[in-house]
This record gives C-alpha cells, sequence and structure tokens, in this order.
C-alpha cells in the first residue's frame, strides 16, 4: 500500500476518533477554566500522553526523522495566543471544525472560510514575515527533550508523571472544594499532597469504571449511533499517530491544510497562486502525505456522523454575526504567526516534547483563557 492511500487510513482514524467523541480544544479548555469540567479535556490529554510514550521509542530508534521541531521563540507565544483567542471566539478548534463541516454544519463553513481568509492574509505578508517577525523573535533552533543525554523514553516517562500528579492535583482540589473537606488549617503543602491522592484515587476509580464498562461487551449498533467516551477516542488517536509515524511523520494539520489552499490556487490559475507569496512558497508540485491524512479527516468525521445519524446539513445562525469568522481568521492568522494550529502544537508539539510545540501550546492556552474570562464576563 502505498504512503498516500496509508495517509488516508490514518486520516480516516483521527477523523472518526474526533468526531465520535466530539472533541474540540476550545471547549476543553473553556470548560476547563469555567467550571474545572475534564471529560473532553481528559480524553485530549490521555490522547498526548499515550503519544508521548509511543513517540518517544520512535525517537529512540530513528532520532528525529519524522519529526517536526521548527526553530522557536517568542513568534510561537504571540502566534499561539491568537489562535487560542480566535478557537474561542469561533466555539471551536481547527480540528473541530473541520469535523463539523464534515458533519453538515454551515456555521462552521464560516469558521473554515475565516480560516482560509487569514492564511490568505498572512500568504500575502510572507516576504516581509521571515525579516520582519519570526527572524527578530527566534530564540533558539528546533529541539526536543527527547534529546536528552538520557533514553527519550525515561524522559516521556518523567514527564507523564508529572503532568498525571499536576492534573491528579487540580482534580483532586476541585473535588475537595465540591465536598467541602478542605481545611482552611492545613498547610499548602498538606493541602496539595491530599488533593493529589483525592485526584489519584479519582482517577483509578474512574479507570476501573471505565474499563469495567468495556468488559461487559459492546453493542456494536449502539456505539455506532452514539457518541464515544472521549477516553475511548483518545486512546485511538493515540495508537493512529503512532501508527503514522511509522509509516510517514508526526501529524500536523494547519500546514497540509494551507498545502490544499495552494493547490486550489493552482487549479484556478498558476498566476493567481503567484500573487500569494505565501501559497506560492507552500505549493509543493504534489499531494503530500499531510494532505492525505486531512483528505482521510474530513472523509473519516463524514462517514461516523452519517453511521450516528449526525449528518445535517444545517444554515448558519444569524445571531453569531461575524464572531464566526472573525474567529475563523484569527485562528488562521494565529496558525501561520505560531506557526502550528491546535494539534500540531498543543498535540503533536507537546507529546514530541518540542520546545516550540510547549511555547506556542502555552500561547495558545494564555489565549483560550484570556479570551474566555473577557467573554464570561462580559456575557455576565
Amino acid at each position: 500500500m502505498s504512503e498516500l492511500a496509508l495517509a488516508l487510513v490514518a486520516g480516516v482514524g483521527f477523523g472518526v476518533f474526533f468526531q465520535k467523541g466530539r472533541l474540540c480544544y476550545a471547549s476543553a479548555l473553556s470548560d476547563f477554566f469555567l467550571f474545572r469540567s475534564s471529560r473532553v479535556g481528559g480524553g485530549i490529554l490521555l490522547a498526548t500522553l499515550l503519544t508521548t510514550l509511543s513517540w518517544s521509542g520512535a525517537y529512540l530508534l530513528g532520532g528525529k526523522a519524522g519529526f517536526w521541531l521548527p526553530s522557536w521563540g517568542f513568534s510561537g507565544l504571540i502566534g499561539g495566543a491568537i489562535f487560542g483567542v480566535g478557537m474561542i471566539l469561533a466555539g471551536a478548534c481547527l480540528t473541530s471544525t473541520l469535523w463539523r463541516v464534515a458533519s453538515g454544519s454551515g456555521q462552521y463553513a464560516l469558521v473554515l472560510v475565516g480560516i482560509l481568509v487569514g492564511f490568505f492574509l498572512t500568504g500575502l505578508a510572507h516576504p516581509w514575515l521571515a525579516e520582519f517577525y519570526f527572524t527578530p523573535l527566534w530564540l533558539g533552533t528546533g529541539g526536543t527533550a527527547f534529546a536528552a543525554p538520557v533514553p527519550a523514553p525515561l524522559v516521556a516517562v518523567a514527564f507523564v508523571g508529572v503532568v498525571v500528579l499536576a492534573y491528579a492535583g487540580v482534580a483532586g482540589s476541585t473535588t475537595r472544594r465540591f465536598d467541602g473537606s478542605i481545611d482552611e488549617d492545613e498547610g499548602r503543602i498538606d493541602g496539595f499532597r491530599e488533593s493529589v491522592r483525592v485526584g489519584l484515587a479519582g482517577l483509578v476509580a474512574g479507570a476501573r469504571q471505565y474499563v469495567g464498562a468495556r468488559a461487559s461487551g459492546i453493542d456494536l449498533g449502539r456505539a455506532l449511533r452514539r457518541p464515544w467516551d472521549p477516553r475511548t477516542c483518545g486512546i485511538g488517536i493515540a495508537l493512529t499517530a503512532t501508527l503514522w509515524i511509522g509509516v510517514s511523520s508526526v501529524w500536523t494539520v494547519s500546514g497540509p491544510l494551507e498545502d490544499w489552499v495552494a493547490f486550489g490556487f493552482v487549479a484556478i490559475s498558476t498566476d493567481l497562486l503567484e500573487t500569494v507569496p505565501g501559497f506560492d512558497a507552500a505549493y509543493s508540485g504534489s499531494i503530500s502525505p499531510g494532505m492525505g491524512v486531512i483528505a482521510g479527516f474530513l472523509l473519516g468525521a463524514f462517514l461516523a456522523a452519517l453511521a450516528g445519524g449526525d449528518f445535517e446539513f444545517t444554515p448558519p445562525s444569524r445571531s453569531a454575526g461575524v464572531t464566526p469568522v472573525a474567529g475563523g481568521v484569527l485562528m488562521g492568522v494565529g496558525a501561520t504567526l505560531a506557526p502550528g494550529c491546535n494539534v500540531t502544537n498543543l498535540y503533536t508539539g507537546v507529546a514530541s516534547l518540542s520546545i516550540h510545540g510547549i511555547v506556542a501550546g502555552t500561547g495558545i492556552v494564555l489565549g483560550a483563557y484570556a479570551s474566555t474570562r473577557l467573554l464570561f464576563r462580559a456575557r455576565g
């Protein structure tokens, strides 16, 4: 089977898992910021941590081959923040925009149009961005913690351990606040230890419940019709990403999507392509494996929506006004200025322990946090 055919298969897997899990980075972050809810975010985090472990093995066997490790600097923080603001305004991340469009949503088709407009605007500015934006803001060449002087899997295990403890601390603190078990006289260290203990106990109980529910059997017909547990989809995404790096490389979205836009311009006119320097630079003359994954993602999301009875053409909401398009434009601009989107940075970048991915991912989280707080305050 050719690499492009395998790319389509991997893309279908990603599309199915994102659509059936209703996975969206925008809702995951805003739900956590506002309500400390981690249902969707937990599935995304599980996918990221499992992928970190599997990709550390890939790095140990093949070094940097297949990893996306761009130079890093303040550009990642700025572009990431712009992308994060755009996500909250649009009510979707880049990948959830794609799976919702594949499910027939006119509302998110407008978001996608905004994203493409953002690509177009930064494409026009391409000749100046390197000289006046990226180069002055770069701080270092591409790197990853996997390159530390210890085996990459040990680095991955240490990272996953720290994240799990931090997650347990936050979850445990939320649980204790909810049930009123926090002692006002306890010290910070003792309080954190107790929160971690409660959080870890909750994770173990949740894992047992999850395994027990699936050990009792799965009704395939019902499973096809209903949404899936985000944890199931997180595991599926990690497995798909592991297979994909074994075949080709890590998974990215914004870059290959921009490549498709460049192909669209060429289909109209080569002269038209040359009017947008960014698209002209992105055009490779052939369909890359990454572009194949994007096509497969849309196909997988469409098939999942069709099987679940979720596919329906719905017109845009008039009450939303220009906000979806504006959010999409900011995502398109931010994805270029970072560079990278929610998957490229918060999933692939973090799972690769890439310096750029962590910096840009931090920018996305900060932008999403600020815009969530501002919007929530504005709406009362």
